[in-house]
């Protein structure tokens, strides 16, 4: 499975975030949809590498993004919860996804401190 390693990367990425002497408390990620990317997994293998990384305080938030799309034929916009390539208003098989290969790091809380934004 792919997770183990997303995980991997994504706890060092939050290692080299957090200030020394600082504890992690939660990491919340999105993950698109499209991506295969099993939130359960993410969850399993973050279990399983984070106390001798982020240590076991820490715990892991993945919300899976809504797939939205519009329809290149009646200009629909919709949410989806899994891919679909007809329209539902209209039928036409003719959606264009707009988001769904995401997988974004979008906070790290430290203890002592307000959540810090991903990547920054």
């Amino acid at each position: 499975m792919h997770e183990a390693s997303i995980v991997q990367e994504l706890l060092a990425m939050v290692q080299r975030q957090v200030p020394p002497g600082r504890r992690t408390l939660s990491i919340q990620v999105s993950v698109g949809r499209l991506t295969n990317i099993s939130p359960a997994a993410m969850q399993f293998y973050f279990e399983v590498l984070r106390d001798d990384t982020v240590g076991p305080q820490a715990v892991l938030e993945v919300r899976q993004e809504p797939l939205r799309a519009h329809c290149v034929d009646c200009g629909g916009r919709v949410e989806l919860e899994e891919a679909a390539w007809s329209c539902p208003a209209c039928g036409a098989l003719a959606l264009q996804f707009e988001n769904g290969d995401e997988l974004d790091l979008c906070s790290v809380a430290v203890d002592g401190d307000d959540a810090e934004p991903g990547g920054g």
